[in-house]
């Protein structure tokens, strides 16, 4: 009586298991999966270096006319500064920018923002060049890049 291969098979299985061989290979095998990645927190090495800006609005009127909030945080510090605007236009951001940010703290390095028709328009962009100013914007429907959304919250 000749066992077949399919007998001899099952026994040599069963005598591996007995003895612990496949429990121990399975232990030191060499994995596929690829280890987690670092997350990459980004470092500032000075304040106002890296700023990110956005508009709030808009808002009922004051009796000053304004009725928008320009928001810019400091990503190293995380200080937030708001100005009230009376219009959500280019200049008035730019304008707020210069007079408010930059003569008080220095220009920055970077700037993120969203796509806003005020911080893409030709306005901003001459200014970021002119100032050697990296202008980062955050990818469309994806508002948490940006640091500044957070404070955006309505109570």
């Amino acid at each position: 009586m000749n066992p077949s291969k399919k007998e001899i098979l099952k026994q040599e299985i069963d005598r591996l298991l007995s003895e612990g061989i496949i429990e121990r290979c399975a232990r030191f095998k060499a994995t596929n999966q690829k280890p987690a990645g670092l997350l990459r927190t980004p470092v500032y090495s000075q304040r106002f270096e890296v700023i990110a800006i956005d508009l709030f609005g808009p808002l009922p009127q004051t009796d000053t006319g304004k009725q928008w909030i320009f928001i810019v945080e400091d990503c190293a510090t995380k200080w937030v500064e708001l100005f009230a605007l009376s219009q959500a236009s280019a200049r008035q951001c730019a304008t707020t920018l210069i007079e408010e940010v930059f003569m008080r703290h220095g220009i920055p390095r970077r700037i993120i923002s969203d796509n806003g028709t005020q911080f893409v328009s030709a306005v901003l962009q001459q200014i970021c060049f002119t100032l050697n100013i990296s202008q980062n914007f955050i990818p469309d429907y994806s508002p948490q890049s940006n640091p500044v959304e957070r404070k955006n919250k309505r109570p």
